[in-house]
Order: C-alpha cells, then structure tokens, then sequence
C-alpha cells in the first residue's frame, strides 16, 4: 500500500468512518492544508485506526474504497489535491499504522495469480464485442504497434518544454479493441472491472462477456513494481517524446521514457497479468528502471491483457446495472 494508489485507498477508507477527517479533506481540496491542517490529519488518521481496530473493515468498504482510488488516478494532469497530501511524508507516514490494521482483512484475490473464469467488460452503448475481430489479439497488437510508433514520430515536433500543453497516448498497455482485457469474477459481485476500471466513464448499464482459453497460454504475472519493472527492461520501447509532457504532469519528473515492447511479449506469452496488490504499489508513480523510467499507466486492479490469439468469446453475456443502494451506488444484475 505504499504506492499513490494504495495511500488513496487508505484515505477512502478512513473516511468512510470518519467525516472529520472527510471534513478535512474538504478543506484541502478549497486550499491545501499548512502545517497545522496536516497536523489534523495526522489526529484523524489515528482516530481511524483505531475505529477500524474496534470495528474491522469489510469487503464491500475495501471494493469501494478500491474504487474510488482507481476512479482517481490521472495520466494526463498533475495528482489532485488529496493525492499530493498524501505524498507528504509527515502524512504519508500517519498512514502507516492504518495499513497495518487494514491489511489482515484485504482479500486473497489482491495477490492471487490470475484466477479462471475470467471476463471482459464492456459499457452497454459500446461497440459490441461479440464479432470475431474483436478477439483477434495479435492482429490488434500490431494495430497497436503502429499507432505507437506513429504518435511517437509526430511527437518529435513537440516544444521539449514538460510543462508545455501537449498529450497523446499516455497509456503503456496494449489498448486496442481487438486485445481483450478480462478480470476475475467475485462471487455475487461479477467482474473486478465493473468495479474497478482506469480512465473510464461510469456507465449506468454494463454488459459482461465470458472467454474461453484455445490452446497453450502462457501467462505472465506481475506481482509488484518491481516485477513491472522487469517486464520493461526485457522488452523495453524507448517513448519518450510522447509520453514526456503527460508523465511530467503525473510525476514531476523528466527522463527517458520506456513503456513495453507487446510486440516483443506476444513472442513469449499469451497473456500478462496484474496483480491487484502491484496496482496499489505501482500505478501512478515513475518506476526507475535501467536506462530511464516507465509507469504503469492505463491498467487496472486484477486486469489481464491477451496478446496472443488464445482468448475467444466463451458464453452467453450478462447485463449489470448500477444502481443506488443505500449511500453507495453498487453493481447489480440487471
């Protein structure tokens, strides 16, 4: 939890008990807190946690509480007003001991290996995906490929000042329509992605797709930062033109920018997965690596991306709709 986004976490659940301290980070959001303000939030911080001892979490509150970090992580701009508090260290520290008493109760799936049963999500106004070249991953991981290469070349034009106002494709992963990207099921709840999801709208009406694996897949796990940061240095793509302008924004830090090579991985996997747990640490924030930097920009909690054509449309479709329940708006079958 010591990532960016695992510290968001955190604070959703705090304040999910908390509302001075939901009080505070009220005023934080108006005008960032001076020393005194941050000095509250330490007190509360403690006030959770001690709540949280009393009164363990649940998973409804964890999922939630992952959502909401996901919905508020950016590629795009400088970290909002919660996020940079966050970063301080004299707050950042107070987190500590809510880790500790939240951790216990953090489900297994956060570090499970990618689980069977897997499906893909789908808002319900989007291009259905039950044509077949929708599952054809490695003619979209060449698609893919060029579209990287051309943004990257265009942007050789691009001011070399960070804090100019250029942006482009931010994102490190294969996105592309013909490249599923699945999530696990949980029972009663349906797919992580409907829960949890980066960089997108909340519709109100969602349809989820089962898949079934054809032939050998070989599935890559990413566990950690680190792992992520392997998996760059062994199929690195040097982008450091178009990503230079919008992962300044997010880190504050200029270097040479590396994103991986899909090309290179379809070689050797079908498949890459991401643990909910190395989200948490690694997402949004510059991961160093041999030579420059990278970030783990556009994934999910749990999210599996297929290059290679072993994921094909498995069963019938099922429709989710999001509806309010109680104080919270929850997925339900529709």
């Amino acid at each position: 939890m010591a990532g960016p986004r695992g510290r968001r976490l955190l604070l959703e659940i705090a304040c999910a008990r908390n509302p001075k301290l939901e009080e505070l980070m009220f005023s934080n959001l108006i005008e960032p807190l001076d020393s005194t303000g941050r000095a509250r939030v330490v007190v509360e911080f403690a006030r959770s946690t001690a709540l949280l001892e009393k009164e363990p979490t649940t998973q409804l509150e964890l999922l939630l509480a992952l959502r909401e970090s996901v919905d508020r992580a950016m590629y795009w701009q400088a970290p909002d007003a919660e996020d940079k508090l966050l970063a301080q260290p004299q707050v950042a520290s107070a987190l500590r001991p809510l880790a500790v008493a939240v951790s216990p109760y953090c489900p297994d799936w956060w570090v499970d290996a990618m689980a069977p049963g897997q499906q893909r999500v789908q808002p319900a106004n989007s291009p259905s995906i039950e044509y077949q070249e929708a599952w054809q991953a490695g003619a979209g991981v060449r698609q893919w490929y060029s579209q990287a290469i051309a943004d990257e070349t265009a942007a050789q034009t691009y001011i070399p000042d960070p804090a100019a106002n250029y942006t482009g494709m931010w994102w490190s992963t294969p996105a592309h329509y013909s490249v599923p990207a699945t999530t696990r099921v949980l029972d009663g709840l349906g797919p992580v992605a409907l829960w949890a999801q980066e960089d997108t709208q909340t519709p109100q009406y969602a349809v989820s797709y089962p898949i079934s694996l054809i032939g050998p897949c070989r599935v890559l796990e990413i566990t950690s930062a680190h792992d992520y940061a392997r998996l760059v240095e062994k199929y690195p793509m040097r982008m450091t033109r178009s990503r230079f302008h919008d992962w300044y924004r997010v880190t504050g830090s200029v270097d040479e920018w590396y994103i991986p090579h899909w090309g290179l991985i379809a070689k050797d996997y079908e498949a890459v997965h991401l643990t909910t747990a190395a989200y948490l640490e690694g997402a949004t924030k510059r991961i160093p690596i041999s030579g420059g930097s990278t970030l783990m920009a556009g994934w999910s909690p749990d999210v599996t991306y297929w290059v290679g054509n072993c994921a094909v449309l498995g069963g019938r479709p099922e429709e989710w709709q999001l509806a309010a329940q109680g104080s919270n708006n929850l997925w339900l079958a529709a």
